[in-house]
């Protein structure tokens, strides 16, 4: 029996409308509270550890004229000198610390059929770790939720605009990508965002799948984009959608490793089994245009459950070649990170406790130093192999 009176119509546009407004009022609070964030300072001691000297070395290259003179905060009655990830990567540039650079980019997405399981707080915390250690990184948000995108600090609808994604660069012109890239707050970052608008991509890709002189075919158009510029960067990390649709397909097209992260429980891993099923499908369709390296398993959001234990003893018989050796526990300090937008690296004092924080930063420096290793050897790989892509003017 239908309630008198009842306007479905009416009530949704009111609830559109109230929506909208809501809308813009989180994006402006959203906008509001990045621009009053900044890169976390560093004393000496930490800074000379992320460089790899000793303090006293900076001291002296200080006083010498080699580098800069630090900015100082006042900490009691004294002076500090204190630095950010920005003033450290110079350091390192000026030191000459950062030769060993390698000659090619390499491509890395997070990928999932679920949602849920941390690939967007590992993309943004990987290309973080990336750029501390110097690399110059380009991250690429497939997801139209667009979350990667508003820890970036832009905010759909505000500062990202209609045609600011890499949905141009697959429908329309592969050039579009170079317009595209967003400058973050980070010296050695860039950014593709992504919006909501996004999602029609997979659609709108197929009506222009004809167009493959200039586009490329279907599941490289992402790939011949991102070879416009490459050049400029050591690392391209990439979010993709919980799903595998063309945004998915062409992200796994492009990529030189896959990082997949699995939660150890039941849902998940019935969902990894499906992924690796369609994967395998792509694989042997699209052999000739994939050029996948890597393929690791990361287990994100463990505890010391009993439930947990079984589960990662069940996964390490299934994928132990595939599963890397450093897991990401689940903590109080990643959550809150994680709800404000931000990875634990642009923490400057913890809200919790101090060893909360700690065993946190350790855990996640170990999972992305894990995949680091993973991805010198294909750097490695990749300079034995110069027909892919090499970096211009080397």
């Amino acid at each position: 029996m239908l309630v008198s009176g009842f306007d479905l119509a009416q009530l949704a546009e009111n609830a559109s409308q109230r929506g909208r407004q809501l809308l813009k009022d989180l994006q402006t609070y959203l906008e509001r509270d990045y621009e009053r964030r900044g890169l976390p300072d560093f004393g000496i001691e930490k800074a000379a550890e992320i460089v790899g000297c000793t303090s006293q070395h900076l001291r002296d290259k200080e006083g010498g004229g080699s580098l800069p003179q630090p900015r100082t905060a006042r900490v009691g009655s004294l002076d500090r000198r204190v630095y950010n990830y920005n003033e450290i990567n110079q350091i390192r540039r000026l030191l000459k610390r950062d030769a060993n650079r390698p000659t090619s980019c390499v491509r890395l997405i997070f990928s999932n059929l679920k949602g849920g399981v941390g690939k967007t707080s590992h993309a943004l915390h990987l290309s973080h770790y990336a750029a501390r250690e110097g690399f110059r990184v380009l991250v690429v948000d497939l997801d139209p939720q667009a979350t990667l995108t508003t820890a970036f600090g832009l905010v759909p609808g505000l500062n990202v605009e209609a045609d600011d994604d890499i949905g141009p660069s697959l429908t329309a012109d592969p050039e579009l990508i170079r317009q595209n890239i967003k400058r973050t707050r980070w010296n050695e970052i860039d950014l593709v965002p992504a919006q909501l608008s996004l999602q029609y991509t997979d659609w709108q890709m197929l009506q222009a799948r004809d167009d493959s002189q200039r586009l490329g075919p279907l599941p490289q158009r992402l790939s011949h984009a991102l070879e416009r510029v490459a050049d400029r960067y050591d690392l391209i990390v990439m979010d993709t959608p919980p799903a595998l649709g063309m945004l998915s397909l062409n992200a796994i097209a492009a990529a030189d490793m896959i990082l997949m992260p699995i939660t150890p429980n039941f849902y998940d891993i019935a969902s990894s089994v499906q992924y690796f099923a369609i994967v395998s499908q792509l694989a042997s369709t699209y052999a000739n245009v994939l050029r996948v390296r890597q393929l690791s398993l990361l287990m994100t959001r463990t505890d010391s459950a009993p439930e947990t234990r079984t589960n990662i003893t069940l996964l390490n018989k299934a994928y132990g070649e595939f599963l890397l050796t450093n897991r990401m526990p689940q903590t109080r300090e990643l959550q809150r990170a994680t709800g404000d937008q931000m990875s634990l690296y642009e923490i400057e004092v913890p809200r919790g406790a101090r060893e909360t924080y700690l065993k946190a930063i350790d855990a996640m420096n170990a999972v992305n130093a894990e995949i680091m290793q993973h991805v010198w050897q294909v750097w490695r790989a990749t300079e034995m192999a110069p027909s892919v892509e090499v970096r211009h003017g080397q």
